[in-house]
């Protein structure tokens, strides 16, 4: 996941919204052909939330599988349940841990998940709702919580995309809650694994997808997003939003490139605590930038 830029309303990226390649597929997401991918890295409490509500599928309300990537835990994942297939991912970061969970799926249909997130009722059946033949399709994360923390990135619509096409397509993915097919997946390759953290790897699928088809945003898919309640974990997140966006603009064409860089904003709910936030997260974001642009790497993790 990753945060592509902040601003008062969304707007498009500068490159082409026009597919190079066209792509359809006519395989209807349906719950029989999705295969779910969750990376994971030490994080026991939210794959136990997960975990639970699988079990507590029916028959008729489960998917194809639920595919765990264990991406170098400090305590292994052991899992019994039916349906659940765990994997290791090698320590390589989400985007390589992924990979390794799309390539085993057995679906046509792949639904990408963080472990810190939990389904609603419907889900990912509901990605079909309004589907015309997309290569992706986006849904709704929403903030679990209700501390303030929670209620600002809720507010600010932190995991929605921010640049939208002008008929009201989403450019780029949020990968905590989004379905993609797998043949486009092995198209364009998968997530680009040199991105090491949780940043900017959803951003640059997205880009590459967009290039072959067309995407969705789908209201009826929703999941809700446990947000670490702690400023610490907040600084942590937007640090590495920065360094993701760095390495975004190094990927794109000059034109583009500078879109990513962080700029000042308002925030969306103009409470006194949301503009003290504002100001934490975009010298966070400046400060990842930096710190990607001089090569200093650390912060991995998965959250």
């Amino acid at each position: 996941m990753t945060l592509a830029l902040f601003s008062r309303r969304p707007r498009g990226l500068p490159v082409t919204s026009t597919p190079v390649v066209v792509l359809g597929y006519d395989e209807t997401p349906r719950l029989g052909s999705i295969s779910i991918v969750v990376p994971v890295r030490d994080n026991p409490q939210g794959l136990a939330r997960l975990v639970a509500w699988w079990r507590g599928l029916g028959k008729e309300e489960r998917p194809l599988e639920l595919i765990v990537v264990d991406d170098a835990s400090q305590v292994p994942v052991e899992l019994v349940a039916e349906g659940v297939l765990i994997l290791l991912g090698g320590g390589r970061g989400p985007a390589s841990a992924r990979n390794v969970g799309w390539r085993a799926a057995k679906g046509k249909w792949v639904a990408f998940l963080d472990s810190d997130c939990l389904p609603a009722g419907g889900w990912p059946a509901n990605f079909a709702t309004g589907w015309k033949g997309e290569v992706a399709v986006q849904g709704v994360v929403r903030a679990m919580g209700t501390d303030w923390l929670s209620r600002y990135y809720e507010s600010q619509g932190v995991l929605r995309p921010m640049a939208w096409t002008d008929d009201g397509r989403p450019q780029y993915l949020i990968s905590a809650n989004c379905l993609v097919h797998r043949g486009a997946l092995e198209r364009v390759g998968g997530f680009g694994e040199r991105f090491p953290l949780a940043a900017g790897e959803d951003v640059d699928l997205g880009l590459r997808l967009s290039q072959m088809g067309t995407m969705r945003w789908c209201a009826e898919a929703r999941v809700a997003h446990d947000f670490e309640p702690s400023l610490r974990a907040f600084v942590r997140r937007f640090l590495r939003y920065g360094r993701g966006n760095r390495m975004l603009a190094e990927g794109q064409p000059e034109s583009a490139g500078s879109f990513f860089s962080p700029r000042p904003f308002l925030p969306l709910s103009r409470r006194p605590e949301n503009f003290l936030l504002a100001v934490l997260a975009y010298l966070a974001l400046v400060a990842g930038w930096l710190l990607e642009g001089h090569g200093i790497k650390s912060l991995q993790n998965h959250s």
